[in-house]
């Protein structure tokens, strides 16, 4: 039964609590019988059950397992850079001009940043072929694009060629990413991204700062936050005054979702990025002190860490990455990186 929803002296029908779906009121509109406000209820019924229903975001259970870690403990890594390599499955850390190599249970087993050859190291991205390619800074203005094999043995150079005027000189890069054959260098405050190939050659170049509507006097004020390249080529970034992330394909499909709030979906102080093999997005969020999963199509699905104090507890988390079912979570606070197993439940 409906309730009412009051008289109408106008003569008008109306909603009354009633053991059919309408009573007549006390009088109708001119020419509407009965029979006919009948035939609208159903049909209105049946509008309503045909009508399609948005589909629903298929859930995940996150479940904490464990802190990158030492023979002698956990290590207290503090706002470092993460990354996981999907075909070795070990876990990289970048920070302090050194790379630390994890296996797949979290545990230390080799790093490297001492020898001169390779400079200061500012990031790395591993390779189809088990080497990496490095972000290294020595005596000069430009980075150097150093391969190097999985002992942090140099292997060779990549020189950057046939780059076109509109690529600042130099570039100043300060974050890399690697997928499909290609480099990726990007100056995270200029918005700026550089794709060459192995040999150094030109493949693209992408102005972020452009695709989001962002005048090149408010690069600095906006700059990219967190950055990561899938493994198809896609870029993905965060922009924290815009509470927004982005996705850039390499056909030009361009991308964002996020929305400003501090309700469960929404974005505060946004910063690291990541997608896993499944499509499921990952963006943490320092200010929440949590990480937002986000499915292929941008619809919100949980958002799990905080500052509880218990396992699995999060604290101001500044880079993710994601593969083979896990999550690595970097915090600041001397908190080190949390790792967490990502199940996708059945729909109910």
């Amino acid at each position: 039964m409906l309730p009412s929803l009051g008289g109408n002296p106008g003569g008008a029908w109306e909603f009354r609590e009633s053991p059919g779906l309408f009573e007549r009121a006390p009088t109708l509109l001119p020419g509407m019988t009965h029979t006919l406000i009948r035939q609208l209820a159903t049909a209105l019924s049946l509008f309503a059950l045909a009508a399609p229903v948005p589909a629903r975001a298929q859930m995940v259970d996150v479940a904490f397992l464990y802190k990158l870690s030492s023979t002698t403990g956990v290590i207290p890594f503090h706002g470092l850079n993460v990354s996981f390599d999907p075909r070795g499955k070990e876990t990289l850390v970048v920070g302090s001009g050194r790379v630390t190599l994890f296996n797949p249970t979290g545990m230390e087993i080799f790093s490297f940043g001492d020898d001169p050859e390779l400079g200061s190291i500012v990031g790395a991205a591993p390779t189809d072929d088990g080497d990496f390619v490095l972000l290294s800074y020595g005596k000069g203005e430009a980075p150097s694009i150093v391969v190097a094999n999985f002992r942090g043995e140099l292997k060779g150079l990549v020189e950057p060629k046939g780059l076109p005027a509109q690529v600042p000189q130099p570039f100043r890069a300060n974050a890399i990413g690697w997928a499909q054959g290609h480099v990726y260098l990007a100056d995270l405050a200029g918005m700026r991204v550089v794709v060459l190939g192995m040999d150094g050659e030109f493949v693209a170049f992408h102005d972020l700062a452009r695709l989001c509507d962002i005048a090149d006097n408010k690069r600095v004020d906006n700059g990219v936050k967190g950055l990561r390249v899938a493994e198809n080529g896609d870029i993905l970034f965060t922009v924290q005054p815009m509470f927004r992330a982005f996705v850039l394909s390499p056909d030009g499909t361009f991308r964002s979702f996020g929305v400003k709030g501090s309700a469960p979906g929404k974005f505060n102080i946004v910063s690291g990025i990541a997608r896993d093999e499944r499509g499921y997005y990952y963006v943490t969020d320092i200010l929440k002190s949590a990480v937002l999963v986000f499915d292929k199509e941008f619809r919100w699905v949980k958002e799990f860490g905080y500052r509880t104090g218990k396992p699995g507890a999060l604290y101001a988390p500044v880079d993710v990455a994601a593969g083979d079912g896990k999550i690595f979570v970097s915090q600041f606070a001397k908190k080190g990186v949390s790792v967490f197993e990502v199940k996708v439940l059945d729909a109910p």
